[in-house]
């Protein structure tokens, strides 16, 4: 019988480039048949639904905690148009999970009952440093210790044993803006224009001054206006790929938001995830154990 931790490495990202540019290897190839045996599924879109199904009601790992966040808050309550959804955004020593920005910030930190609580207390301090509102997104088997440790201002929300999203605690939107933090967490482009939205003008420096120039135009300005600008700047350079998650099937919506896929990768899943696509597993070769 195969593992679902087996079958979890269906949604990974070196799975799915592999099945986009069609180079799977023996073992990959192998796996698949076999677990497409077990669902009795003849194609991707078969084979890969049947397999989220399976993993959401026995294997809620984080990719399947990702997937319903971004299908229930980000779909489910905002807009592509208007909102991004930006996964692992790197906060000092620390990456966020999931950072949903719109007209604030939202940080989603997850925790599967998988997961340890050692480096919880320490995530969310360096979160709630940068970001509008912090929660955490756990299952009942950790919700009493999430809350003991979780502080005031971080909200708490609870994945049911139906797959749904249970507020448990409202968060509290920080005022406070650790500047550095912030800079560090950014691409040279993106506190470049930061600091340029501010000074509203051009920066036109060497790049050994680049960093310490727009750090010290950032600090003097007002908090709530470095927000907006950070906010602003990366939901134009980080956007959601708003056409590839809308022509693929929701439970490829994490894997477009985590994961890289050029352009012909993207265009070699939506062929391939069809679901009129006919048998396509049964071309694979190798014997299965």
């Amino acid at each position: 019988m195969i593992a679902e931790r087996e079958i979890a490495k269906l949604f990974t990202s070196n799975c799915l480039n592999a099945i986009a540019s069609e180079d799977l290897s023996s073992l990959q190839k192998s796996k698949i048949k076999e677990i497409s045996y077990k669902y009795h599924a003849y194609n991707y879109y078969d084979l890969y639904y049947k397999a989220y199904i399976d993993l959401s009601k026995n294997y809620r790992n984080e990719y399947i905690y990702k997937n319903l966040i971004a299908q229930k808050i980000l779909l489910g309550r905002h807009s592509l148009e208007s909102s991004i959804l930006l996964s692992e955004f790197r906060v000092g020593t620390n990456k966020a999970d999931l950072v949903l920005l719109n007209g604030s910030s939202t940080c989603y930190e997850i925790k599967t009952e998988y997961d340890s609580l050692v480096r919880l207390e320490d995530q969310l301090d360096s979160y709630l440093k940068i970001f509008d509102k912090v929660n955490v997104v756990c299952s009942q088997y950790m919700l009493e210790s999430v809350l003991h440790i979780s502080p005031i201002e971080v909200g708490v929300i609870e994945l049911s044993s139906k797959n749904t999203l249970r507020v448990i605690r409202e968060p509290i939107q920080t005022n406070q803006l650790d500047v550095e933090l912030m800079m560090k967490s950014l691409r040279k482009n993106e506190y470049q224009s930061i600091a340029e939205e501010l000074y509203k003008l051009k920066i036109d420096v060497p790049n050994t001054r680049l960093y310490e120039l727009c750090e010290k135009i950032v600090k003097s300005h007002d908090p709530l206006a470095v927000r907006k600008a950070f906010i602003a700047t990366l939901k134009k350079t980080r956007k959601n790929n708003a056409k590839a998650i809308n022509s693929l099937p929701f439970f490829l919506t994490n894997a477009l938001i985590s994961y890289k896929f050029d352009e012909n990768k993207i265009n070699a899943l939506i062929r391939k995830f069809s679901e009129n696509q006919t048998d396509v597993l049964s071309n694979f070769e190798g014997k299965t154990e």
